[in-house]
């Protein structure tokens, strides 16, 4: 452990005296240059089991080395304002996960928005999400690393989730510390996929290499508002999954989504919804229950939902929670949600990318098209 923090703390320090000789150098000629930062964080954590029989997995406490640059939107759109001129960013994170020989270590990308909750002078208040990919270089093998069951891929999926406070100490340099979690996940699509959940504590200093504010001063035609009141919205999706055991078949699954859709405000819609679910695996689940299966269309799932859309331009991300209305396989329960991020290519077509799960067991990844009337 005194090997490890010794290791970070010498990769942190050396990136900051880095980042801030570089930057010395560095004069920004023009004058609406956005804020940018090179941040530095090291996070303390552990594995958290979320079932019992996973608990020897949990070896101790670890940490993490984190380094991202953001820019601080400047308001020449009009989401920029609404949400109080979000940093958008990039982050590297990685960590050895205080079991090398089942776990392995990780090395996560990707891109996050923080906002900026509280602003009171030097002090901030801030909430970051981010979704990305993440590299895990142990997996489970059927023979060389069978303790393993929360992951069956290399390659996973990352969210981030954090809140920090952060304190301007100079002009340039603020120091930060907060909480988070990071999750890792395969989506289903091999099994084992308990996935990895990793609650972390941290501190951090971060560089401004610009500390100039010229924010866009808004238009008649940013300030304009959304007249839709509905929007009708369908998305047909497709995907893949394992079901247990490990190593096994892969079936495939498909989705068709309908939506109606209320603009709620410039920042938010909401709406409800009707769903149908075709997943093959279900066929091969109710055989194992002794049920007989005469037709593939009898484990069609239909299911109904509530929607909450949050809007960033083009982009979105949306949170559902839905109810089966019947499932001749009960053996996910009822209730589903999802988390989607939605991006219109045009006022009609939209690309829509879900993780569909039950509760925090993830069922599958749903890559989909969609088509909106208004």
């Amino acid at each position: 452990m005194k090997t490890s923090l010794l290791k970070y703390g010498l990769i942190y320090f050396c990136v900051i005296f880095f980042s801030v000789k570089i930057t010395a150098q560095n004069t920004f000629k023009k004058k609406d240059s956005s804020i940018i930062s090179m941040e530095t964080k090291l996070h303390y954590g552990f594995i958290m089991p979320h079932h019992k029989y996973i608990q020897y997995l949990s070896t101790g406490h670890f940490t993490a080395f984190e380094f991202n640059v953001g820019k601080q939107t400047n308001g020449r759109k009009q989401w920029h304002q609404l949400y109080n001129y979000p940093y958008i960013g990039l982050s590297f994170w990685t960590a050895n996960m205080a079991n090398p020989e089942v776990l392995g270590s990780v090395y996560t990308f990707y891109p996050y928005l923080n906002f900026n909750l509280v602003d009171h002078r030097k002090l901030d208040f801030n909430f970051r999400f981010g979704t990305g990919i993440a590299y895990i270089t142990k997996k489970f093998e059927p023979f060389d690393n069978y303790k393993n069951l929360l992951i069956g891929t290399n390659l996973n999926v990352a969210i981030s989730l954090l809140y920090e406070l952060k304190w301007a100490i100079q002009q340039h340099i603020q120091l930060s510390t907060g909480v988070g979690m990071t999750h890792f996940s395969n989506g289903a699509l091999k099994m084992p996929n308990l996935g990895i959940n990793i609650p972390t504590v941290n501190v951090g200093v971060a560089y401004l290499l610009n500390t100039n504010k010229p924010f866009f001063v808004p238009t008649e035609s940013l300030c304009k508002k959304d007249t839709t009141k509905f929007e009708i919205q369908s998305i047909v999706s497709g995907g893949i999954k394992e079901i247990y055991p490990a190593c096994g078949d892969k079936f495939g699954v498909f989705s068709w989504s309908n939506s109606l859709i209320k603009t709620w405000s410039l920042k938010r819609k909401i709406g409800v919804g009707i769903d149908l679910f075709w997943e093959f695996s279900n066929i091969r689940s109710l055989k194992r229950q002794g049920i007989e299966v005469k037709h593939a269309y009898e484990v069609i799932k239909p299911g109904v939902h509530v929607l909450h859309q949050l809007r960033f331009s083009r982009l979105s991300l949306v949170t559902q929670l839905g109810f089966y209305i019947y499932a001749k396989d009960k053996s996910d329960g009822p209730i589903y949600d999802r988390l989607a991020i939605q991006y219109k290519l045009n006022n009609n077509i939209l690309l829509n990318v879900a993780l569909k799960t039950h509760f925090a067991k993830a069922d599958f990844v749903e890559w989909g098209i969609g088509y909106s009337i208004r």
